[in-house]
């Protein structure tokens, strides 16, 4: 599900709505700017309500090493999976991120992994593998657009978050004009209350479960956020 635009569609209409599609006290690369800056307003709500919209992954390949460089785009970590068999699966968990006192117990040991943590620009894993695939299913930054082309696609999921981005754009460009912000003001804040109660439920629907691992008998989660 998506509701994507070209950066160039999303700047004239951000440019409409402010009354200013044809004079240019904003030049093309503010524009762009003020768009890249609410996008990133609209990404941060999806994220923090934990709506799971924004996730990709990343392969990590067991070679010995103890950690692994974070992805360049890295914002959060939703969960790892060691790969049973396959590309794609199926998969198993690896449980974290892990407490300080099993990490102290598990450092210097190798074997598949079991657990992982995040420390500083990197994500380890414990104990350390030799060999094996694991995917680290992670939410990325959100895209600077300022410097993209007109032809970039943005997607901003759905008709909330499209009037969110517009009439906030709208709102800083009519107050660099010392025009009234009041309507956009009030378009962008009920477009924001309406993308939070979606993303809100859009959680509600992502439970976290917690099964039960037979090698030890302990209860750890499954889906994280």
């Amino acid at each position: 599900m998506t509701r994507a635009f070209t950066l160039g569609t999303l700047v004239t209409r951000c440019r409409q709505r402010a009354n200013q599609a044809t004079n240019d006290l904003l030049d093309p690369n503010e524009w762009k700017a003020l768009v890249s800056e609410y996008y990133g307003d609209m990404h941060a709500l999806i994220v923090e309500k934990g709506a799971r919209y924004f996730e990709t992954e990343a392969t990590i390949t067991g070679n010995g090493s103890a950690s692994f460089a974070l992805p360049t785009d890295h914002l959060t970590t939703i969960g790892v999976d060691a790969l049973i068999s396959g590309t794609t699966g199926p998969r198993r968990p690896v449980y974290g991120p892990i407490a300080v006192q099993e990490r102290a117990r598990l450092m210097g040991t190798s074997g598949a992994a079991i657990y992982f943590g995040l420390e500083g620009a990197n994500l380890a894993l414990f104990p350390v593998p030799s060999s094996g695939t694991y995917k680290h299913l992670y939410v990325p930054q959100p895209a600077d657009l300022s410097l993209q082309a007109d032809s970039f696609s943005v997607d901003l999921i759905n008709i909330y978050g499209e009037r969110f981005v517009i009439w906030g754009v709208a709102s800083v460009a009519l107050h660099k004009e010392a025009a009234s912000q009041a309507r956009a003001m009030v378009e962008h804040d009920k477009a924001m209350a309406q993308l939070e109660y979606w993303a809100c439920l859009r959680a509600l629907n992502q439970p976290s479960y917690r099964v039960q691992d037979e090698d030890d008998g302990m209860t750890f989660p499954l889906v994280y956020g």
